[in-house]
């Protein structure tokens, strides 16, 4: 062995081979001669190719770079004895590797070898390390010393043996370079250095490598997105967070800029905000929107980024590195929310820890209960009670919280200011993961309002809202517990309902607003007019009702109604108004007439009914007799109703006869109900309840288009001059429908408007003649005439008869009854015609009976009469024939049919 050391290189032992062929070498190769990492990933092929070229062209020896298990890794300046035929046959070129594979175990760094390889040539080898990991082996060869002789026997043998072409190999052999043995240790010196240098920039590739395989491996285990950009905004590198970001692999998106991976907008503000990093003297961070790969959600990340300096100190680049800070920023906009309902709450609300000491309240708590914040906290809730809530309440809140998590109820608190209020207060339990309670937190609101309101509304529950008087339904319990009480202490009861006379003409006239001012009254002097201990209430409309305990004696009552009636009756002083209305009692005794409630206030009504058809203003005591009629009454408007349906409704006629010709001019129109069962019934014992029932309006209709369709007939049959007279009740008469109900009569039966006379009475027409002017001159438009009838029985005022639309007066049957023995019924019946002269109008006289009567009237220029002295009223059948034979009556007893 000989070793040699030259400036600047590295220390050389030259280990001398074998003059021979190398033995075989098998038993002292590694067991894993090759690493992880291969050479040839480590350093840069194409300048060791051009270095080898240049320095084997320059030393004329071959030289090659082999892996350990015999690979070519570089070579140059091989020579043809190795490249066509050692090299071109598997079997010898496995006689190079052995070398290589020998010199693994046995050769450190900076040693050399040479030795005959089996192939018969010489070989110079020299192992390269990266760090302790032998790698590979670098060597020159395939050359002669000067002093060697060749064996062409061997080398013919060789040929021989591997099937070369003898003659060739053999000038392939003898064409081998030679060199001293001073040559190639001096060249071996550079081959070592060269040697030492790829170990050492292997072993820095390595650790760069290594280094690299490290960065990347964090990167990719960290949750965030991390890229790397050159200053021109070039992907570099990228982490798994940034590519499932992105929706692309790194392979993808390196080499690439914003612009072909985000929109246009997007990347431009990515590249401003990578020059404002560049130019930073530290991290930049910013929020920013981006749109998720594989979804539609969108991110918000918080963006750093940093300039990353070169080797000059000079940025090269830009390390970014993003974190999703969505779901932060909503549970922070949560948060937000959160304390925003906390602080703002139109509740009070405050939380307490476990113990039920204050942690926090809000701005309405304080606003409550007058307690700031600072005055609240680490207190016990319990220091606002008042003492007014009942300990059962605060036992069964605890148990519910214990159960349920949850309580809500009703508590009186007092305020600062020592004021009690009542709250309506919901508890919610907060507990742990473990299940143990951390919070409690009320929310509370005051409800002084709201139990005003529901006192209020349960005052109005049970009194009348105008009065303050109890109204029905709490009548109905009172009136209970009176007949309890009065048949334990078996005593009577009086029950009055009382109706107030003529109320609807006050309200009407003067307005709802004087009507309900007038009922405040009377609910005061109702009152008045009774003990204490007895019931007045309102039972609607003007219809009150009392109940008067400890009543013994029928006299009793009777003095309490007159002094009911009394007071109630007295003037009324509202506004500018004296106003003046009566009452109509009605009374009934429990246990006598009733022991129910409602039968007892039926009972009175009825009675109160009666009061009003004997005159108004008085009391009636409740009898049998008085149900009955009530009951026939029922039954009489049931039978009304099945009349009009059926048609069991007939008219007759009474005719009209001019005095002057002595010719029938006209008939009145009288309504007779043929009854099934009954026969033929007059209008006395029906009209009335169908006016109260308001059948009379249908039934009017009716009888207003059958008369107009007879006249029609009897006009078409020759008697073209009569007219019909139709009567109308006070609720026709008020229906403002009235006029449109005639024209169409008149239309259906076309007849001319002119025949027809509708009549209404005096009282009807005074009783509001303001409003009853306009329905007049509404009907007279129509061409219809207007009738007053009645008159004289009425307080008519001269002004008004002056100004209403009238055609014809009818002088009432009882002025004429006795204008023959009464100066005074003939002193009326006189100026009543002279008055009609006077306004223009013509005169019916009704009831006319006797002859002296006819010429009485005749005597003082009466245009028409009626009655019995000429006709009762007839079937239409009959009045043809009675108008075409009829003879006029002068002086004779009488005429009928």
């Amino acid at each position: 062995m000989a070793s040699s050391k030259l400036a600047g290189e590295v220390p050389i032992t030259w280990h001398l081979g074998k003059g021979g062929p190398a033995s075989s070498v098998s038993d002292t190769l590694p067991l894993n001669p090759s690493t992880e990492t291969p050479l040839a990933s480590l350093i840069d092929l194409q300048s060791l190719r051009a270095l080898l070229n240049d320095f084997s062209a320059l030393v004329g020896i071959a030289t090659a770079l082999l892996d350990l298990a015999g690979n070519v890794i570089q070579f140059a300046g091989w020579q043809k004895a190795c490249t066509d035929f050692h090299r071109h046959n598997p079997r010898s070129c496995a006689n190079c590797n052995e070398s290589d594979l020998y010199l693994a175990s046995n050769l450190k760094e900076g040693d050399f070898i040479d030795y005959k390889c089996k192939n018969g040539l010489w070989d110079v080898v020299t192992p390269v390390f990266v760090g302790k990991q032998h790698l590979a082996n670098l060597y020159c060869g395939q050359f002669f010393y000067d002093e060697d002789v060749i064996d062409d026997a061997y080398f013919v043998a060789q040929a021989e043996r591997f099937g070369y072409d003898k003659a060739s190999y053999l000038a392939a052999i003898h064409a081998m370079p030679r060199f001293s043995r001073e040559f190639v240790r001096r060249v071996m010196a550079h081959i070592v250095n060269l040697a030492s240098y790829l170990s050492h920039l292997s072993l820095t590739n390595l650790k760069l490598s290594e280094s690299r395989g490290q960065m990347e491996t964090l990167l990719n285990t960290l949750p965030d997105p991390v890229w790397l950009k050159d200053t021109q905004g070039v992907y570099l590198t990228c982490n798994h967070a940034f590519e499932r970001i992105i929706g692309a692999p790194a392979s993808a998106i390196i080499g690439k800029t914003d612009y072909d991976l985000f929109p246009a907008t997007l990347a431009d503000f990515f590249r401003q905000k990578d020059q404002e990093a560049i130019l930073a003297s530290g991290p930049n961070t910013n929020e920013e929107w981006v749109n998720v790969a594989g979804s539609e959600k969108q991110a918000l990340m918080e963006t750093t980024k940093t300039a990353l300096p070169g080797a000059s100190g000079q940025p090269i680049g830009v390390l970014g590195i993003a974190h999703d800070i969505t779901e932060r920023k909503r549970s922070e906009d949560y948060l937000h929310l959160m304390s925003k309902v906390f602080s703002n709450s139109g509740e009070a609300i405050l939380i307490t820890d476990a113990n039920k000491r204050i942690l926090a309240v809000n701005q309405e708590f304080t606003k409550l209960t007058g307690y700031s914040e600072a005055e609240a906290l680490g207190k016990n809730p319990k220091f606002l009670a008042c003492g007014d809530t009942p300990s059962e309440i605060y036992q069964e809140m605890w148990a519910t919280l214990a159960e349920n998590d949850y309580w809500q109820g009703e508590l009186w608190d007092r305020r600062k200011t020592g004021e009690a209020f009542p709250k309506r207060l919901s508890i919610s339990v907060v507990r742990d993961s473990e299940g143990k309670i951390v919070n409690y937190i009320g929310n509370f609101e005051d409800i002084t309002q709201r139990k005003a309101a529901e006192d209020r509304i349960r005052y109005l529950a049970h009194h009348d809202a105008l009065t303050g008087l109890p109204n029905r339904f709490s009548l109905h319990e009172r009136m209970e517990q009176c007949i309890a009480f009065a048949k334990r202490d078996d005593r009577s009861l009086a029950v009055l309902l009382i109706d107030l006379d003529h109320f609807k003409a006050i309200n009407d006239t003067l307005g709802h607003d004087v009507g309900d001012q007038l009922l405040i009254q009377v609910a005061k002097r109702l009152q008045h007019s009774v003990r204490d201990s007895d019931i007045v209430a309102r039972l609607g409309g003007d219809e009150f009702v009392m109940i008067l305990s400890g009543i013994e004696m029928s006299t009793e009552i009777i003095e309490v109604a007159g002094k009911i009636i009394a007071q109630v009756a007295a003037p009324y002083s509202i506004g500018s108004h004296e106003l003046r209305t009566s009452p109509s009692v009605g009374i009934c005794f429990y246990p006598a007439d009733a022991t129910d409630t409602g039968e007892l206030i039926k009972n009175a009504d009825i009675a109160m009914y009666h009061a009003k058809a004997v005159g108004r203003c008085n009391y009636q005591f409740y009898t049998e007799k008085m149900r009955d009629e009530v009951a026939q009454r029922v039954t009489v408007e049931h039978e009304l109703k099945l009349a009009l349906k059926n048609g069991q409704f007939v008219l007759h006629y009474q005719p009209q006869v001019e005095l002057s010709s002595g010719k029938v001019t006209g008939v009145e129109a009288l309504v007779r109900w043929q009854h099934p069962v009954r026969g033929l019934i007059s209008p006395c014992d029906f009209i009335s309840i169908a006016e109260e029932t308001k059948l009379i309006i249908p039934l009017g209709k009716w009888i207003l288009e059958a008369a107009c369709h007879q006249l029609k007939h009897w006009h078409e049959e020759g008697l073209s001059d009569l007219h019909v007279s139709v009567n109308l009740s006070a609720i026709q008469f008020q229906d403002k429908k009235l006029p449109q109900m005639v024209r169409q009569a008149l239309a259906s039966s076309n007849l001319d408007a002119r025949y027809l006379h509708l009549e209404i009475t005096e009282s009807m027409a005074m009783q509001n003649p303001d409003e009853n002017i306009v329905m007049m001159k509404t009907l007279a438009n129509i061409g219809v005439k207007l009738a007053i009838d009645d008159f004289g029985t009425g307080y008519s005022s001269l002004a008004y008869l002056k100004i209403f639309p009238v055609d014809i007066i009818k002088i009432d049957r009882s002025f004429v009854k006795d204008l023959e023995t009464d100066e005074d019924d003939a002193a009326i019946c006189e100026i009543t015609l002279l008055l009609a002269q006077k306004l223009g109008v013509l005169v019916v006289a009704e009831g006319v009976e006797t002859a002296l009567q006819s010429q009485f009237l005749s005597r003082h220029d009466c245009q028409w009469v009626q009655g019995n002295l000429y006709s009762k009223p007839l079937s239409a059948g009959l009045v043809e024939e009675y108008v075409r034979e009829f003879v006029p009556v002068h002086a004779h007893a009488g005429h009928g049919t």
